[in-house]
């Protein structure tokens, strides 16, 4: 029997949501000033960007379940990355990675308690191309897995140097 959408689509942001947390528990405390292979951004950088990003997904995320759209037409993704690094970018990992597990839960929750028709609505997406929903929460854990390649790159580099 297939599986539903909303699993699916939960179980492929706990699978994202573990693999960074796994690589998160390997950074020594020397390494969060490693340079990434992302826009010349640190591996701090990186978990800044992750922790933002998650907690700006949920509200845009319940407005596109309620069938109110997505970001605004002119939501540029790079001034609202450069906004949160400047202001967020020496904040403790540890609590980085606290908001960011609170994030993800929210997420999770707002999952759970959307209902299938909900996933197809539409609405404008952080990458700046229209979507639905469900499209979004994907692209949540996509983007996460992404960032989490970044992370391991860092780290490996900082481990051959």
């Amino acid at each position: 029997m297939p599986q539903d959408r909303k699993t699916a689509i939960g179980q492929e942001l706990v699978d994202a949501q573990q693999q960074l947390l796994n690589v998160l528990d390997q950074i020594g405390s020397d390494e969060w000033s490693l340079a990434s292979p992302n826009e010349g951004w640190t591996v701090l950088n990186l978990l800044t960007h992750l922790t933002t990003s998650e907690s700006g997904f949920v509200p845009t995320l319940q407005r596109m379940a309620a069938g109110q759209g997505g970001v605004p037409a002119d939501f540029d993704p790079n001034r609202w990355n450069a906004g949160q690094i400047r202001r967020r970018g020496e904040v403790d990992p540890g609590q980085l990675r606290a908001e960011l597990e609170n994030a993800h839960a929210k997420m999770l929750d707002l999952l759970a308690g959307v209902d299938e028709a909900a996933l197809d609505h539409r609405g404008q997406l952080s990458s700046g191309v229209e979507g639905t929903t469900e499209d979004n929460f994907r692209l949540v854990a996509s983007h996460k897995r992404a960032h989490t390649d970044d992370i391991r790159a860092a780290l490996a580099t900082h481990a051959t140097t």
